[in-house]
């Protein structure tokens, strides 16, 4: 098992430029894409209290009873305002945005904020302007159908979201990006050059030689490659070509 692990750590501290080439490729387009390809993102929403009070005589009480009801009701409202009952009805009477009702569906968010009874509504879009006229008008058109289809008028607004005052831009994580690629390239990398290990049967130094047949090594014979023999052969070359050069020299001078 040591030996195993010390071939493969071997293996990677050897091709460890891959590795490191690898993570630089990756880390650089997931900069540059963040940087270049990817949008700002604006978020604009709205919130809204559900809540049910009960007549009595001279005014209005809050129905203590009715809290728990409207609370596990917040649930049941997400659901209405992200269905084509709402949507479409946004779509028809707010052409001037000029969206369809999937994206509407894919732009609008509805959460409860902790464990109150006020749920968030928020739409996210690359213009702000747009995504808080389209949040307006989701919570316009919930509050105003939300008694027909539920029988109950239980929804106050609380906010709106001003279509002059813009958030500050969210969607860009370069950081995140990044250090994702980094972590893919890296464990990538590193498996791909592990796996070619694994599947190598070749045998690369005496160790393995003893480990596997028990013998000592006698001796070993280099691997040559064709530069090698060229790098010889001009050697050779010219030792022979001085050789001659200097018998020539010595005939002469005799002469």
């Amino acid at each position: 098992m040591d030996l195993e692990f010390k071939k493969y750590m071997t293996a990677l501290k050897k091709r460890f430029w891959i590795v490191l080439l690898a993570v630089l490729v990756s880390c650089a387009s997931a900069f540059f894409y963040s940087r270049s390809m990817e949008s700002d993102y604006y978020s604009a929403s709205t919130k809204l209290i559900v809540n049910k009070t009960s007549q009595v005589l001279g005014g209005e009480q809050m129905d203590l009873n009715a809290i728990g009801v409207s609370m596990q009701l917040m649930g049941t409202y997400a659901q209405i305002i992200l269905s084509p009952a709402i949507m479409d009805k946004v779509v028809a009477q707010y052409p001037e945005l000029g969206l369809s009702s999937n994206r509407l569906m894919g732009m609008v968010g509805v959460r409860p904020l902790g464990e109150t009874q006020v749920m968030v509504i928020s739409a996210r879009d690359t213009n702000y302007a747009r995504a808080a006229q389209t949040v307006n008008a989701v919570t316009d058109v919930f509050q105003a159908e939300i008694p027909k289809i539920m029988k109950v008028d239980n929804v106050t607004v609380l906010n709106k979201a001003k279509e002059n005052e813009p958030t500050s831009p969210t969607g860009q994580n370069t950081s995140k990006n990044v250090v994702i690629a980094f972590l893919v390239a890296l464990m990538l990398s590193a498996g791909v050059l592990i796996l070619l290990e694994y599947l190598d049967t070749t045998i690369k130094s005496e160790e393995e030689i003893w480990q596997l047949a028990g013998v000592q090594t006698f001796a070993v014979v280099p691997r040559m490659r064709t530069r090698d023999f060229r790098r010889k052969t001009k050697k050779t070359e010219a030792a022979e070509r001085t050789v001659h050069a200097s018998t020539a020299i010595r005939t002469e001078g005799k002469a």
